[in-house]
């Protein structure tokens, strides 16, 4: 029995692409370092750097069987390290002046 072939013919819009719409700006203000209004930047840190936020970034992390970076440190032996250099790093990340370490490729 022989089968019936069926062609699509593409049109540029079928390509699987988002379709375009209007950008909202917020993107184009937050690259030039313009605030929106209501959270100021160090408002914005000091919320991403609680305590709560921190430790649900931190099971978020085991859940997903997080790898070691290229420092090495395992999700097992992170907790200690934070309860040691947390306070530093803290005030770097709120005064802006953190430099985070090289992110391994995968």
């Amino acid at each position: 029995m022989r089968q019936k072939t069926q062609q699509w013919e593409l049109l540029p819009e079928d390509r699987g692409e988002a379709p375009k719409v209007g950008q909202s700006g917020e993107a184009g203000r937050a690259a030039k370092g313009e605030e929106r209004s209501g959270v100021g930047r160090e408002d914005l840190m000091e919320l991403v750097v609680e305590r709560e936020n921190c430790l649900r970034a931190l099971k978020r992390v085991r859940q997903n069987k997080g790898s070691p970076g290229v420092d090495g440190m395992t999700v097992e032996e992170l907790p200690e390290y934070l309860r040691a250099h947390w306070s530093a790093i803290r005030e770097q990340l709120i005064e802006g002046s953190y430099q985070p370490a090289s992110v391994r490729r995968v």
